[in-house]
C-alpha cells in the first residue's frame, strides 16, 4: 500500500469513527432524523448519481409522472441513510433486540431445510437493511454471508467487526466457489446479494422490461450442492422494523446447467422486481444495475 493512500484510509477511518462516535450520542431514532436532514441536503445540493436514479427509474416505472418519480429518488436517499443508521447502532443493540427486528415469515421452509440435516442458499438484494436481515437471521441459524472487500481496509475491519461480533461468518467474493461449498457441507446457509451487474460472468434474464447480467454463482452453488434455494427480502415497516418472507425456487433439471441456472435467476430477478414494484424506493438505484446490453449473436450463413 502507498504511503499517501494509506494515509487517505487512516483520515477516512477516523472520519467514519466520528461519525460514528457523534451519532451514539441520540438515540436511534434521532439519528435517523439527523441522517433524513442529510439525506435531503445531498440530493438537492449534492446530487450524487441524481440524474442515474431518475433515469433508471423512468424506465422502470413508464407509467409514473415526473413528480412521482423525483418523490421516489428523493426517497431512495432517506432509506439508504437509514439502512447506514440502524447498521450504526447495531454495535448498542442486544442479541435479543436484533432478533427481533425483523419478523421472518414462511420459516417453516428454513426448518424443513434442517429437520432434513441441510443448510441452503438465500438469494437476497440490497433492499430495506440487507445487513439486518443476515444479522437477525444469523441469530437463529447458522449462517455464512458473501461479502466484497472493501478498498479501505480500515472500513473493512469496522464493518466486518459488527458482522463477526454480532452474528455471522463472512466469506470473500475471492475465495466464494471453496468457502461457500465448504458452508452447505457443515449444513448451513448461505446467503448472496444477487443483484449487482454481473458483467461478462453474468446470465442476460429480464428485469424491469429490460435483459440484465445477472450472477450466477447462488443458482450454480445450489444445484451442484443440490440443496434448497430461496429468495428473502427485508422490507421496511412503519415501525421501523422488517418483514422477511422466504420463497423456495425448485431447482430446474433439463439436462443442461447453463438453462437451469438461466431459469433459477429468472425466477429470481421476477420475483425482487414484485418487490420493488410495491416498495420502490427500498432498492439500492444507486447501482449502475443495466450497465451493459446483452451481446449480439451474429449468425454466419
Amino acid at each position: 500500500m502507498k504511503k499517501n493512500k494509506k494515509i487517505q484510509y487512516y483520515i477516512e477511518y477516523i472520519a467514519l469513527k466520528a461519525i460514528i462516535s457523534f451519532l451514539h450520542l441520540f438515540s436511534m431514532d434521532a439519528a435517523k432524523k439527523i441522517g433524513f436532514f442529510l439525506a435531503d441536503f445531498v440530493f438537492v445540493f449534492v446530487p450524487i448519481r441524481k440524474k442515474h436514479i431518475i433515469d433508471s427509474l423512468t424506465k422502470s416505472f413508464p407509467e409514473k409522472s415526473n413528480e412521482e418519480i423525483k418523490k421516489i429518488a428523493k426517497d431512495v436517499y432517506k432509506q439508504f441513510v437509514c439502512t447506514v443508521v440502524e447498521i450504526i447502532f447495531v454495535s448498542k443493540m442486544t442479541d435479543e433486540q436484533i432478533k427481533n427486528f425483523v419478523n421472518f415469515q414462511n420459516l417453516y421452509l428454513i426448518e424443513e431445510a434442517m429437520k432434513n440435516g441441510r443448510g441452503g442458499v438465500i438469494m437476497s438484494a440490497h433492499f430495506g437493511n440487507w445487513e439486518m436481515l443476515a444479522l437477525s437471521f444469523s441469530k437463529r441459524y447458522p449462517l455464512s454471508v458473501i461479502v466484497a472487500k472493501q478498498e479501505n481496509p480500515y472500513f473493512d475491519k469496522v464493518i466486518n467487526s459488527i458482522r463477526s461480533t454480532k452474528g455471522y461468518k463472512t466469506i470473500y467474493k475471492e475465495v466464494a466457489p471453496i468457502g461457500v461449498l465448504r458452508a452447505l457441507k457443515r449444513k448451513e446457509f448461505v446467503a448472496i446479494l444477487a443483484d449487482q451487474h454481473a458483467g461478462d460472468q453474468g446470465v442476460y434474464t429480464p428485469f424491469f422490461y429490460r435483459e440484465v447480467s445477472t450472477p450466477k454463482g447462488p443458482a450454480v452453488f445450489a444445484l451442484r450442492a443440490k440443496c434448497p434455494l430461496y429468495t428473502g427480502f427485508c422490507a421496511r415497516q412503519p415501525d421501523g422494523r422488517y418483514v422477511v418472507t422466504f420463497e423456495e425456487i425448485p431447482l430446474p433439471d433439463t439436462g443442461d446447467e447453463e438453462k437451469n441456472v438461466e431459469e433459477i435467476m429468472t425466477e429470481y430477478n421476477r420475483i425482487l422486481q414484485r418487490h420493488i414494484e410495491k416498495n420502490p424506493s427500498f432498492w439500492f438505484w444507486f447501482h449502475r444495475r443495466w450497465k451493459s446490453q446483452k451481446p449480439k449473436i451474429n449468425v454466419v450463413n
